[in-house]
């Protein structure tokens, strides 16, 4: 693709709009039928709405040519970065990659260290109504997760993931009280249930730095507290 003649020049003549020259014209007019959007915008320095306004104002389109050769490029690119990340071979039930893992983790150092930033925090910024929507089916696919896991450890049946699923009967106040109970230093017995005997105790030892008011709300709640 040829480089895009000088630069795209906005005017407030016609309401802040891209208005090109003849020669930008004809190079639009030859290369957006082809190419794929992300080149046309990089050689022009236009976002998308502002691309998508400014051919939709000269009345050019894909062509038909254009969109298969666009589709076998785009297929091609997602084959080669499946490939090296590892997609292909976790669907064949393989581990993914050394170089993929090493990767990985050396992203989430960098991220940690504040070298680089968090690609679900680029992803919001860049479409914070998809990333919306993506937290709200993510909550709602959690919450039947949850509920699945909740019915199993009440029928007895072996647990199919490694989510810290408070057992039942636990009312919502007390599954906070424990949770709370957590974050103030307290310790929780690893066997909590119904016949173990130390489903309602909260332990506390020297290192814990204890709320009278924090115990008397549990102790209401139908906890109570010995030392460790």
């Amino acid at each position: 693709m040829e480089p895009f003649p000088g630069t795209a020049i906005r005017t407030t003549v016609w309401g802040r709009r891209y208005v090109l020259t003849p020669e930008q014209e004809a190079w639009m007019r030859k290369w957006f039928p082809v190419v794929e959007n992300r080149r046309i915008m990089k050689a022009c320095g236009l976002k998308h709405s502002s691309l998508h306004r400014l051919v939709s104002r000269l009345g050019i389109r894909k062509s038909e040519e254009g969109m298969k050769g666009i589709k076998r490029r785009q297929a091609a690119h997602i084959k080669r970065l499946c490939e090296r990340n590892g997609y292909y071979a976790s669907l064949r039930g393989k581990a993914p990659d050394i170089n993929s893992r090493e990767a990985t983790k050396r992203m989430w150092l960098e991220i940690k260290a504040g070298l680089r930033e968090s690609p679900v925090e680029i992803y919001r910024k860049a479409h914070p109504r998809k990333y919306k929507a993506m937290c709200k089916n993510l909550g709602k696919l959690r919450s039947e997760v949850i509920e699945s896991e909740w019915l199993r450890e009440k029928w007895g049946l072996p647990r199919k993931t490694k989510l810290n699923i408070v057992q039942l009967p636990y009312r919502r106040s007390q599954i906070q009280r424990r949770y709370n109970a957590v974050r103030r230093g307290y310790i929780l017995a690893s066997d909590c249930s119904e016949g173990s005997g130390y489903r309602y105790i909260i332990y506390y030892d020297d290192k814990t730095v204890r709320s009278e008011q924090f115990e008397r709300n549990c102790i209401r709640d139908g906890f109570r507290f010995e030392r460790w």
